[in-house]
């Protein structure tokens, strides 16, 4: 049986990047599932209106979403909305009674 992964994915976007970046991210993601299968979902801390966070649930083959992901970050320029200073810190998860 092989292992599920949960992507967590946050960084710093500033207040007035806000209006272009959404449309980039949420096209950046239907790519992703276009490409893996995986639906991301995009969440902003509720209590700091500079970070935002993105969740990849059921990764079941690693080096392809990773691959995919990678390359989207690249081809859809996130970084360019990125504070300065900030960088993209991803956390990846698996339930291990599962």
């Amino acid at each position: 049986m092989s292992e599920i992964y949960d992507y967590y994915i946050y960084y710093k976007v500033p207040v007035d990047a806000r209006g272009e970046f959404l449309p980039v991210v949420v096209g950046m993601q239907s790519d992703i599932l276009r490409l893996t299968g995986i639906r991301g979902r995009l969440k902003k801390k509720t209590t700091d209106a500079v970070t935002w966070m993105e969740i990849y649930e059921g990764v079941h083959q690693r080096l392809l979403f990773d691959a995919a992901l990678a390359d989207c970050v690249v081809r859809f320029g996130i970084e360019r909305f990125l504070a300065e200073g900030s960088v993209r810190h991803g956390e990846v998860f698996h339930d291990p009674l599962a």
